[in-house]
C-alpha cells in the first residue's frame, strides 16, 4: 500500500485548522504541537467565537478540533452548529470525560476521537489521518 506522506512544509497548504478548548493552556499546547508540524492553526477558548469565525472565514477551515466539555456549549453541539455553516468540515472530538461510544448515536458527525490525556504524537497522527483526502 502506497501512502503519500505530507511534508511539514506542505501541511499548511492543507488548510486552516480551528482548535477550541475552554482550557487556554490545553488549546495553546495543541496549537503549538500542530504548528511545529507545519499546520496553519487558529485557537479559541470559547465555542461561540469559533462559530463567528467560521461564518466569516474565507476560505473556511478544513478541520475543527474541539474539546467536549466547555460550559455553555459542548463539543458535540459545536460540531452540529459548525456543520450547518460548513457541511464538509472534518472534525475531531477531544475529551477526558467521555469515550467514543458516548456519541455513537448523537447527530454530530465526529470523524475522529482522541481521549485526554494524549501524547503530542497521537494528536499529530490523528490530525494527519483526519486530513487525508
Amino acid at each position: 500500500m502506497n501512502k503519500v506522506k505530507i511534508t511539514r512544509q506542505a501541511r499548511g497548504a492543507c488548510g486552516l485548522i480551528f482548535i477550541v478548548d475552554d482550557n487556554a493552556m490545553l488549546v495553546e499546547l495543541a496549537g503549538e504541537v500542530l504548528k511545529r508540524e507545519g499546520y496553519d492553526v487558529k485557537s479559541f477558548t470559547d465555542p461561540k467565537d469559533v462559530l463567528k469565525a467560521m461564518k466569516e472565514a474565507d476560505p473556511k477551515p478544513v478541520a475543527l478540533l474541539t474539546d467536549y466539555e466547555m460550559g455553555e456549549m459542548n463539543g458535540l453541539d459545536l460540531i452540529v452548529s459548525s456543520h450547518k455553516i460548513h457541511p464538509l468540515l472534518k472534525t475531531m472530538l477531544l475529551s477526558g470525560s467521555i469515550d467514543g461510544a458516548f456519541f455513537a448515536n448523537h447527530p454530530a458527525k465526529v470523524h475522529r476521537f482522541l481521549g485526554k490525556p494524549y501524547l503530542p504524537a497521537q494528536l499529530q497522527s490523528l490530525v494527519a489521518e483526519l486530513l487525508q483526502p
